[in-house]
């Protein structure tokens, strides 16, 4: 069984879990996310209402290759 930590408050989010971490500073329309994986270690900016990690099944190695689907050249300002 796979165990995961997840806290969600209004502007800090952390999600634990073997895969990797994810530290989230979540603001009005944009968040910040440091992963920390096996793979990458590094700072990704997604839009808020996409909900990435919740889509991905509030996993590491997920949110990373949907954040790559979703942004594949970086996000853009011009699309809001």
């Amino acid at each position: 069984m796979t165990r995961r930590w997840i806290s969600e408050r209004r502007t800090i989010k952390v999600l634990l879990e073997p895969e990797g971490a994810i530290f989230a500073l979540t603001l009005k329309q944009d968040s910040y996310l440091l992963f920390i994986t096996r793979g990458f270690v590094g700072v990704k900016r997604i839009r808020t209402r996409d909900r990435i990690v919740a889509r991905a099944g509030y996993s590491a190695l997920g949110s990373l290759r949907l954040i790559a689907q979703l942004y594949p050249d970086g996000i853009a300002r011009s699309a809001r």
